[in-house]
């Protein structure tokens, strides 16, 4: 080998061997550094998008065991005529990188679905590069300075509240099932949907610390769609009232009244339904029939198990009833008629939707069966269980 090209090759070891000790992400940011956004929230005033984005100290909620401060939360505020300018706005002022690929829960305000806006806000969220599909997605009433700084329970960070971490608390009680950005669009999306956006919102009324009242968040009821046209919001009294017939449905306490006076509450699990469609006319007829399990939560009264089993599938079919009928009176199917009549029979569907739509009135569901099942009493030997289990 001549020396020319011995010292090449030795060149070419050195520059190697530099290589090895270089990073190997050259584009790679310090974690460390990074401003970690966690949720957001939009509002639609006077034309402009205003974009709320809530901030948390991942380092001191990294170890709950070890945590001896509040967790800090810090909500910052941009406004402008896109979701992306008023977002832009925000980042002006955020002190190093941004980043979006950790926002957990995503909360409109109600002139955001009265403007028609949803759409241009799904548009930002689900086409940035950082964000994720699977954020919550709620709307509200309220200040969402104040919702985005809304404390919880032992200092803890709102990653582990209502907003953050819906599903514990649903499972409890079932009124209406927290829903990803990615359920809610794929619904809205089908033909004759109608979708319900939980309503969230703070509350002093409950909650006291160190005797003083503490604002707490606490869904107060629902945004309802007739696809991706805002209808109305509905309360939480009147959600419950069709709780049952939620998918995802867990548990829920029904209490049982004779003559205005409670006599016991059930709780009620493990409902499941389906629903069935009699075709032969112009205008299809519906029946709903539904299963379901409960436990004897308190009994004020002696009475049968029969006769407690009787009252409860009379009263779920009564608030089934009402729960339609009020979807009526806003101009939605609440009980999915029109999709569930959608798969059944698509080219009579076409021939009969009016704007998307199945035509729907009281006499379309045309009955509603309930079988319930008390097989548990907690601890309680209660006298009502013996030989009353229905086959």
């Amino acid at each position: 080998m001549s020396k020319r090209a011995a010292g090449r090759f030795i060149a070419c070891l050195l520059a190697g061997s530099v290589l090895l000790v270089l990073a190997g992400c050259w584009d790679a940011k310090e974690v460390q550094r990074l401003n970690y956004i966690t949720g957001l929230g939009v509002d639609y005033e006077d034309n402009d998008f205003i974009v709320y984005a809530q901030m948390l100290n991942f380092a001191s909620i990294a170890k709950v065991e070890e945590q001896t401060a509040p967790v800090k939360a810090y909500v910052g505020r941009g406004k402008g005529a896109t979701v992306l300018a008023a977002m832009n706005d925000l980042i002006a002022t955020g002190q190093g990188r941004m980043f979006l690929g950790h926002v957990n829960y995503l909360v409109l305000t109600e002139n955001v679905f009265k403007k028609q806006m949803l759409e241009k806000v799904f548009d930002f969220t689900n086409r940035n590069k950082e964000t994720r599909y699977t954020k919550w997605f709620y709307g509200t009433k309220s200040d969402l300075f104040d919702l985005l700084n809304a404390k919880t329970f032992f200092d803890r960070s709102s990653i582990d509240s209502l907003l953050g971490n819906p599903e514990p608390n649903y499972d409890q009680l079932s009124n209406l099932k927290p829903y990803y950005v990615n359920e809610i669009v794929a619904s809205m999306l089908e033909p004759s949907s109608t979708v319900a956006i939980p309503s969230i919102e703070l509350t002093s009324k409950v909650w006291r610390e160190q005797n003083r009242p503490m604002p707490i968040l606490k869904k107060t009821g629902g945004f309802i769609f007739n696809g991706t046209k805002y209808a109305g919001w509905m309360k939480m009294s009147d959600i419950m009232l069709g709780r049952w017939l939620q998918v995802a449905y867990e548990a829920s306490p029904l209490t049982l009244r004779t003559a205005g006076r409670s006599i016991a509450t059930v709780e009620v699990k493990d409902a499941s339904h389906h629903i069935e469609i009699d075709d032969r006319n112009s205008r299809p007829r519906f029946r709903v029939k539904l299963k379901a399990k409960g436990t004897l939560m308190e009994l004020a009264t002696q009475k049968p198990l029969e006769e407690i089993e009787r009252l409860a599938e009379q009263t779920i079919r009564k608030e089934i009833k009402e729960y339609y009928e009020k979807g009526l009176d806003m101009g939605v199917d609440l009980i999915h008629l029109g999709q569930t009549y959608y798969m059944f029979n698509p080219a009579k569907w076409r021939a009969l939707n009016v704007d998307g739509r199945l035509p729907l009135d009281r006499d379309s569901l045309e009955d509603i069966e309930v079988h319930l099942l008390i097989n548990h009493a907690q601890k309680y030997k209660s006298p009502q269980m013996k030989g009353s289990y229905k086959q």
